[in-house]
């Protein structure tokens, strides 16, 4: 795991780890009643009717990401940008025998392939079932003080949402990216490696990839190096074997 101190504050990538045998996979938990509810849920966290319409969308997109590798089992989030496309964190899929996705009512969508991205913490994924939903990007990164909502599966359970503020660019704590990339005040946790940061429009501004133990400051992919990532995509892989 790669971590960095920042302020006093440690670093980590926020993938959830767990060992396991070929063959003898843990079963995940199960999707959370209130994940099976957007819309309830989205009416309790915001004001009006157009942000809860915003919300039940980057909801519905939302995935919940498991790798089965041939000695270790690691859990993470991602969303979807069209119907057969989503997008986690390189360090999410990494090692991945078999990768499975669970949509946000719980149920699990067939991959047919991978790619991981160089020039970030990013990785496509595809599926061969359509996805319930997907959320657009952004036209450009967000501003410092910006609100922003981030979505995914915290310790890899049920899906959350939790609101938060741009700080602003900021270097990789984790020296692993070239550009900049962008700092969050906006609480996650390991599973949360993936997971979109919305703004209030509903488009996608970042994917959060590493956050600090405190559990009060995150790190995200801006959306301008996701979409060249996105653009720049080779060939997918399927899954590869021990």
């Amino acid at each position: 795991m790669r971590r960095s101190a920042v302020g006093g504050a440690v670093v980590v990538l926020l993938g959830v780890l767990g060992t396991a045998a070929c063959g003898a996979v843990p079963p995940l938990p199960p999707v959370d009643a209130v994940a099976a509810d957007p819309a309830g849920a989205a009416a309790g966290a915001v004001a009006s009717a157009e942000a809860a319409d915003v919300l039940r969308t980057a909801v519905r997109a939302s995935v919940r990401v498991r790798t089965v590798g041939c000695t270790s089992v690691r859990t993470g989030s991602g969303f979807a940008v069209d119907a057969h496309t989503l997008v986690t964190n390189a360090h999410v899929v990494a090692g991945a025998e078999q990768l499975q996705v669970d949509t946000w009512d719980g149920h699990q969508l067939a991959v047919t392939g991978s790619v991981t991205a160089t020039v970030a913490d990013l990785a496509v994924v595809r599926t061969r079932e359509e996805l319930p939903a997907s959320v657009p990007l952004a036209g450009a990164d967000p501003s410092g003080g910006e609100a922003v909502t981030v979505v995914g599966y915290p310790h890899g359970e049920a899906l959350a949402r939790a609101t938060g503020t741009v700080t602003g660019p900021a270097e990789d704590p984790l020296q692993a990216a070239a550009a900049a990339v962008l700092q969050l005040e906006a609480p996650v946790a390991p599973g949360s490696s993936g997971s979109a940061v919305v703004d209030g429009s509903g488009s996608v501004v970042g994917v959060v990839y590493a956050g600090a133990t405190t559990g009060e400051d995150a790190y995200a992919v801006p959306v301008s190096t996701l979409r060249a990532a996105l653009a720049a995509r080779g060939p997918l892989d399927a899954s590869a074997r021990c």
